[in-house]
């Protein structure tokens, strides 16, 4: 099954994002590079998961408790920090993998493979990312489904690291996010019953699902 059909099948008749309008039509991505559409179309189901509760307007205070993969370089001993608020995040989705058929769409196969390799955390990793980026380009696709979960583990250290920008789609649960935003990553999920799921998991971790209509 293509990721065009499988996106097709998060919102059946009501949806597509192939069929809006408003595309781009010059973007060759199912679903990746449409999270706005997604947002404006759905805002009542529209999130954002984040580590703070509400957005913080004020751009000078954000960027003194912002932080990122690459501000380790800079400085240090900021990975710690780092390192255990993406571990929050990981918990999510992998409670996430766990209960669903899950696809990503991702730009893994346009990038430079062994630059972006750099940033993850071992080298089996390092290994499987570029193996991964051959059969891609190889097949000449942007998507593919994750049934590993040392693969799915990959894709989102390579997203939030802000190396790799993807969309993981969970399909059983109609719930897609969008994992190029480092910390703040958009969320669109289908059905109230796993969203208030997700609710409970997220405030189990310590990083909160943010409605974009509050």
């Amino acid at each position: 099954m293509n990721i065009t059909k499988i996106v097709e099948g998060i919102w059946g008749k009501k949806w597509s994002p192939s069929e809006d309008m408003e595309k781009d039509i010059e973007c060759d991505t199912a679903l990746l590079d449409h999270s706005h559409l997604v947002a404006e179309r759905f805002p009542q189901k529209s999130f954002t998961l984040d580590r703070f509760p509400l957005q913080i307007k004020n751009q000078t205070v954000f960027e003194q408790v912002n932080i990122f993969f690459d501000m380790t370089h800079d400085k240090p001993t900021l990975i710690h920090s780092y390192l255990r608020e993406e571990e929050k995040f990981k918990q999510v989705f992998r409670k996430l993998w766990a209960y669903n058929s899950v696809w990503i769409e991702t730009t893994l196969p346009n990038v430079n493979v062994e630059i972006a390799a750099v940033a993850l955390d071992s080298e089996n990793k390092k290994i499987r990312v570029k193996e991964i980026h051959s059969e891609l380009k190889a097949s000449d696709s942007m998507s593919m489904k994750i049934n590993n979960l040392h693969d799915f583990e990959l894709f989102l250290e390579l997203g939030l690291r802000e190396k790799v920008p993807s969309v993981f789609i969970f399909e059983d649960m109609k719930i897609c996010v969008w994992s190029n935003f480092d910390f703040s990553l958009p969320l669109y999920s289908g059905d109230d019953k796993y969203t208030e799921l997700l609710q409970r998991i997220c405030s189990t971790e310590g990083i909160y699902l943010r409605s974009l209509t509050d």
